[in-house]
């Protein structure tokens, strides 16, 4: 059982650290993420630690994309500087959405854990999709 779980963790990680290469669409990204769920349903108390983790480092990828996106509209004058700021403003606006979300997540007993976990998988796809909107702005 605890090897079983081991590889449930491991699939999930190697599914879940594809997600971060620019070469995904987001609905790619929604659907490894759905998969990941869905593996990880039946190992939810043994998983928790290591699906929060991977989460975590997750939004620190995606933190990373938001500022690398910032840069870029460092060097934007005007309007389009003001329209790069909007976007990034709303994307960070749903970037802390999601936060609220994982640290309910993290907090989340047994019993309550398929719910914050679905509350947060609709967080994540919000974020992705806003990411993708934002990020196909600034080409």
């Amino acid at each position: 059982m605890k090897s079983a779980c081991c590889l449930i963790a491991l699939a999930l990680t190697l599914s879940l650290i594809g997600c971060g290469h620019d070469d995904k669409t987001a609905k790619d990204v929604k659907q490894d993420y759905q998969q990941a769920l869905k593996t990880t349903g039946d190992y939810v108390s043994q998983g928790k630690d290591e699906f929060v983790a991977t989460m975590d480092k997750k939004m620190k990828e995606l933190d990373g994309k938001i500022d690398e996106l910032s840069k870029k509209s460092s060097g934007y004058k005007d309007d389009a500087k003001a329209q790069a700021d909007k976007a990034l403003a709303a994307l960070r606006e749903q970037r802390d959405v999601l936060k609220k979300k994982y640290d309910e997540l993290k907090g989340s007993s047994k019993e309550v854990w398929d719910k914050t976990k679905a509350g947060f998988a609709s967080a994540w796809d919000d974020v992705e999709k806003a990411y993708e909107n934002t990020k196909s702005k600034f080409q």
